[in-house]
């Protein structure tokens, strides 16, 4: 019964959940909860999916038992987690999905993370041999006629920026990319999009996470944009992409996503989302989190007396 449960949760949030979240027009007004709503619906689908390969083998009450005896931190007693060593058709079929798609996570987050690095080293390796540091500015400045800003993570990154777009940009707009660019590097947004970058390749037939993907990169930049426009004003922020938006920019580039929407949105100044709906909403990213952890430790609470005398 539960093990149906929780695959109809995960099919609705899989598979419903990505087309009201990507129409969503309160995203752009709110891009960081819209952020926060993503990830929490992708880590909820991840964590019902595990949850569903240990109920395999271990009822879930016993799942709950061991969490609660954590918690407490009261001793075991008499209390043991017991697996069942009774191999069945279902269960069979269940260990074989869930193997194969642990194995495809594992291949395709070693061809992300070696793919990434290899990516970074090259970059970082162009910087220091064609560009130089700037004191003043903590950037880097690269010796290239095109327009171009982005940002390498990493301890020896920062953000890079070409010396064509020196030239075209003025100070104020300087002063809004390098913000943007540290907005990024601040946020980790790159941890973010190589995470859901594993989960969109290594299962593409699954939306949420392949359009939770795309969406996320445009949202990182609107996220970043809104960072620059609190140290310069949007209209600056919105000039500056606009500056920067004929040449394509490598690893986060400032001018690289979703640039007609982000000058459109910045000119507008459209008014943030009322208290009440980011409240609203910031309630519906924390049940999608808490849901699996509350399904499971439930049915054990009512022994809370038994587990510890």
């Amino acid at each position: 019964m539960i093990f149906g449960v929780l695959s109809v949760y995960a099919a609705v949030v899989a598979c419903g959940l990505p087309y009201s979240l990507r129409d969503a027009s309160w995203s752009s007004r709110a891009p960081r909860l819209a952020v926060v709503m993503w990830l929490a619906a992708m880590i909820s689908v991840v964590s019902v999916a595990a949850l569903a390969a240990a109920l395999l083998f271990v009822p879930l009450h016993a799942i709950g038992d061991t969490l609660v005896l954590l918690v407490q931190w009261c001793g075991w007693s008499d209390h043991s987690l017991t697996v069942s060593a009774r191999w069945t058709a279902p269960r069979t079929a269940g260990v074989v999905v869930g193997a194969a798609a642990a194995l495809r996570l594992l291949q395709v987050a070693v061809t992300v993370a070696v793919g990434g690095r290899r990516s970074r080293v090259r970059h970082r390796h162009d910087v220091r041999l064609l560009g130089r540091f700037h004191p003043a500015l903590r950037i880097y400045i690269l010796d290239h006629a095109g327009r171009s800003a982005f940002c390498l993570p990493g301890r020896s990154g920062g953000v890079v920026i070409t010396e064509g777009a020196l030239r075209a940009l003025r100070p104020t707009e300087l002063d809004a990319v390098i913000a943007h660019e540290r907005a990024h590097l601040a946020g980790r947004h790159h941890l973010i999009l190589a995470t859901t970058a594993i989960l969109a390749r290594a299962f593409p037939i699954v939306p949420l996470f392949v359009a939770g993907h795309e969406e996320l990169r445009r949202l990182l930049e609107l996220t970043a944009d809104d960072s620059a426009a609190r140290r310069s004003a949007p209209h600056v922020v919105a000039e500056a992409v606009l500056r920067l938006a004929a040449p394509p920019a490598p690893v986060l580039g400032m001018a690289n996503t979703a640039v007609r929407q982000r000058v459109l949105r910045l000119l507008a100044a459209d008014p943030p989302l009322p208290r009440s709906a980011v409240a609203t909403r910031g309630l519906l990213a924390a049940a999608l989190l808490l849901l699996p952890l509350v399904m499971t430790v439930v049915p054990a609470l009512h022994d809370l007396g038994y587990h510890c005398a």
